[in-house]
């Protein structure tokens, strides 16, 4: 029987990089994004690639508080059991925290927060009912650290981060068949979310200290959630830079975290 797979953000980026090795792998594709354009631009390269690959699609903004429950009842319409759920539609926002938009601050809380945390829950219950499935959640790199100019963005990605990896205790602890995997990418270069962040020549997506690929991400995500792995950091330029960070002086890191941060002239 084929396997369903939704993926949030599934039409660009790391999720798209993501639904191609699901698609290899004979998965149905469910989307969820909010360009419709994008959507359909996707579905019609991805098909065009792998022809025998199933595609639904979804325009939906996740940042909508009603959002996460409309994306469930869309998939029970549909008769599908999600035996994966990706969750990885975010985005950043970069600038002086309170000069900042304030509405797109609380959108992006609600996208990487909320809609992460309900969409978990909703589908939780359902593989909990049929004894097995899979989560994926996509947090960051930033979540390990205080970003300069990114404050709100970095503290969505440790709620991630902290959420998956209490829930994996937890499943764990009353042998739940259910697996959660959280994936920590460092800067992703050649997407959308650099323009959408208002990142553009911000330094540490051009400093190569911890930049990786949508492929990369991809790659090293789809290997760590068949092994079941608790936790994946992706890029070997991030990995080896967290260990490094465990033992230098914090005002060497700090420092470094706000030259990062920076924006090159």
């Amino acid at each position: 029987m084929k396997k369903t797979v939704l993926i949030t953000g599934g039409s660009a980026g790391i999720g798209y990089e993501m639904s191609r090795l699901f698609a290899r792998d004979n998965y149905r594709l469910l989307w969820v994004s909010k360009p419709p354009e994008e959507l359909a631009n996707a579905k019609e390269k991805i098909m065009k690639e792998l022809p025998s690959v199933e595609v639904r699609i979804l325009a939906k903004d996740l940042s909508n508080v009603s959002a996460a429950q409309e994306v469930f009842d869309w998939v029970e319409s549909l008769g599908f059991f999600v035996d994966v759920l990706v969750n990885n539609a975010g985005f950043g926002n970069y600038g002086d925290f309170e000069k900042n938009d304030l509405e797109k601050d609380l959108a992006m809380i609600r996208l990487n927060v909320i809609n992460v945390y309900q969409l978990t829950r909703l589908f939780l219950v359902e593989m909990e009912k049929n004894k097995g499935g899979k989560i994926m959640n996509i947090s960051s790199s930033a979540s390990y650290f205080p970003l300069p100019n990114s404050s709100a963005y970095a503290a969505t990605k440790a709620f991630v981060r902290h959420m998956s990896n209490s829930l994996w205790l937890e499943l764990k602890a009353r042998k739940s068949k259910v697996q959660i995997t959280t994936v920590c990418p460092g800067a992703i270069v050649n997407t959308n979310f650099q323009a959408a962040a208002n990142m553009q020549n911000v330094r540490t997506f051009t400093s190569g200290l911890a930049s990786v690929t949508p492929q990369e991400v991809a790659k090293d995500a789809y290997k760590g959630l068949k092994k079941g792995k608790q936790i994946v950091r992706t890029g070997w330029k991030f990995r080896i830079n967290y260990y490094i960070t465990k033992i230098t002086p914090r005002f060497i890191t700090d420092f470094m975290l706000i030259r990062e941060m920076e924006r090159e002239e």
